[in-house]
């Protein structure tokens, strides 16, 4: 049996780092809340670029371009399973028969690169394409962590997966502008060197710290937008909304823009409660606040300021629109009744409308008018708003 030369031993390391590294995935899929699907194409992406190790060793100690051939393959098939995982990890469409393509692609130019003239076309093309897959995954990880997750820093997050690409980039070029170098590389079996295995170790290493970090700051943001939602109704929560007021009162500042607030309170609510029971309120509760979802505007913020009682934050609104809007939930909610155990009957709500008042106003100062005017609407019958003075 050959004797193992340092250079091949440094490569065994790396294939030992992936293989606990497909360990760990594997394990996150089973035990931690994340995307399963991705996290099993992550470790196979993992166990793939291992074998291919394995695999270019082996070549280099039977001399074949069989061998080789499958390891280009196994290293494609692992770079596009990453890129896919990451699609689906951040909700991005992985249509199947483009990646069969890709991979059939690379078999093709794998089974042609067997002649040693077409060998540098091989490592060019199959450079080539794991350099765009990887700019393509940096580029969804860096607009996923920007917009999604609202992320300003969102580019170091992305910078492995670049580096990643310049590498395979500057490998396909190599081949491009000296093809005869790299097939005399081929037939010496002299890849397989320090420095390759030292950037491969690296690379493959960034990478899995990259879709860590991916995986930790989506966990990170969804634990903080579940801190500020109201469990029942989905929502916000009273201090998220209050941040919102403030926020609002903050962005405004001293420029004329506008801003309201409606006051919403379920009429009769514990009537609801006290024929029905707690789970018939928590259901009216929801589809009150379902209701409020379809009529409120993108930029609209609601809140669950307490009990059976909502806030809606409307920026860039004066006091007509507001009333507006107060009109538009109230009609909504007689459109549509609220349904329990076979019965059907309407939700109605009192409204206290309060508008902006410019830098002197104060967000308790908006929010008491709102009240007080919830409250007078309440008084004069309910099912119906007023604005606050």
């Amino acid at each position: 049996m050959p004797t193992l030369s340092a250079t091949e031993i440094a490569f065994l390391m790396v294939a030992c780092q992936q293989a606990v590294l497909a360990l760990g995935w594997a394990i996150g899929a089973a035990v931690v809340p994340i995307d399963r699907r991705s996290a099993v194409q992550w470790a196979c992406y993992a166990l793939l670029t291992g074998a291919s190790v394995v695999i270019f060793i082996g070549a280099s100690q039977t001399k074949s371009e069989e061998l080789r051939a499958v390891a280009n393959v196994c290293v494609a098939t692992g770079i596009l399973l990453m890129e896919r995982g990451v699609r689906q990890f951040i909700g991005r469409p992985a249509n199947g028969w483009v990646y069969a393509l890709l991979m059939a692609g690379v078999v093709l130019l794998s089974w042609l690169g067997l002649t040693p003239r077409y060998g540098a076309l091989r490592v060019a093309a199959v450079s080539g394409l794991l350099a765009v897959l990887c700019a393509l995954t940096a580029w969804n990880i860096y607009v996923y962590a920007r917009r999604d997750l609202g992320l300003s820093l969102g580019q170091w997050l992305a910078l492995p997966l670049l580096l990643g690409a310049l590498v395979f980039a500057n490998r396909g070029a190599q081949a491009v502008v000296s093809p005869y170098t790299v097939a005399a590389e081929m037939a010496g079996n002299s890849s397989l060197d320090i420095g390759s295995a030292a950037v491969f170790l690296v690379t493959a290493l960034v990478f899995h710290l990259a879709l860590v970090a991916l995986v930790g700051v989506r966990m990170t943001a969804e634990l903080r937008r579940l801190s500020r939602l109201d469990g029942l109704t989905e929502v916000f929560n009273r201090r998220a909304i209050e941040e919102q007021l403030h926020d609002e009162a903050r962005r405004v500042g001293r420029s004329p823009r506008p801003f309201s607030v409606l006051m919403i309170d379920a009429d009769y609510f514990k009537d609801i409660n006290d024929r029905f029971g707690h789970a018939a309120g928590d259901d009216a509760l929801r589809h009150l606040a379902k209701i409020m979802k379809a009529q409120m505007r993108d930029v609209d913020r609601i809140g669950r300021f307490g009990g059976e009682e909502f806030v809606v934050l409307l920026p860039g609104t004066a006091s007509t629109e507001a009333l507006s809007a107060a009109e538009r939930l109230r009609d909504a909610l007689l459109r549509r009744p609220w349904a329990w155990q076979g019965e059907s009957m309407s939700l109605t709500v009192s409204i206290g409308v309060a508008a902006w008042r410019g830098p002197q106003d104060e967000v308790n100062a908006l929010l008491k008018r709102a009240d007080a005017a919830l409250y007078r609407a309440k008084a004069l019958g309910r099912d119906r708003f007023e604005l606050g003075s």
